[in-house]
């Protein structure tokens, strides 16, 4: 494992399960697959444009800065 993920040590897991979700800037996401492991395997889209993405079980879309697209909170 690189030291990229270090940041992401300490952070809360969000994305549990496959689910609603809610992003820092407002935007709802459907997440399909969870990843327990610390990689960017937790892969979904978001409703209003169908685009995909991948996040951490942390939310964050990047281990070493937050983004409005990083998810938040369960719906």
């Amino acid at each position: 494992m690189t030291t990229y993920f270090i940041p992401l040590f300490s952070l809360p897991a969000i994305v549990n399960e496959p689910g609603e979700y809610l992003t820092r800037g407002g935007e709802r996401v459907m997440v399909e697959r969870v990843s327990a492991r610390h990689d960017f395997n937790c892969v979904g889209q978001y409703a209003s444009s169908g685009i995909a993405e991948r996040w951490h079980k942390t939310g964050r879309i990047m281990a070493t800065s937050e983004t409005a697209n990083d998810i938040v909170k369960r719906l």
